[in-house]
């Protein structure tokens, strides 16, 4: 399949690897040992039914940046449970900012191809800013989101 062949190829020369959350990632700056970063930015894949899993993050602000590929749809909950949902693509928006404590995800919804993005946050990432959504807490606290949870989580 000419996609898949044509994602591997970016995989390979940006150097991507899995992600946590789903898809591919790699941090071009960011933090160093001593993590006093202001900022941090990495490149991030989904391909095909890849996910990026309802997560958020603590005291930082991200940017997500389109670059190619499909469009990307990016769900993001404010912290007073509204759901804006954002396209990436040449014809929708180049660049979301999601605020710190917003929950959000990402997918394809075509299901086909791949989206290469930019991610950037202030003050730098670290996994100790970063919280992974668990379904089951999620649906108690936006019962109203439950099919995108069951599929995004």
């Amino acid at each position: 399949m000419a996609n898949n062949i044509e994602y591997q190829r970016i995989i390979e020369k940006h150097q991507l690897k899995p992600h946590p959350e789903g898809g591919y990632y790699r941090q071009l700056y960011g933090n160093d040992k001593t993590g006093k970063k202001d900022i941090s930015t990495i490149y991030y894949m989904l391909t095909d039914n890849d996910i990026s899993a309802f997560h958020r993050l603590h005291s930082v602000t991200e940017i997500w940046y389109y670059h190619t590929g499909e469009p990307l749809s990016l769900y993001v909950i404010d912290t007073k449970g509204h759901l804006s949902i954002h396209n990436l693509s040449p014809d929708g928006e180049m660049q979301v900012v999601i605020l710190p404590e917003q929950w959000f995800a990402a997918e394809i919804p075509s299901k086909k191809g791949f989206c290469l993005v930019g991610c950037a946050v202030a003050p730098a990432f670290s996994f100790e800013n970063f919280e992974l959504g668990h379904k089951d807490t999620l649906l108690q606290q936006f019962p109203k989101y439950a099919e995108l949870f069951e599929r995004l989580c």
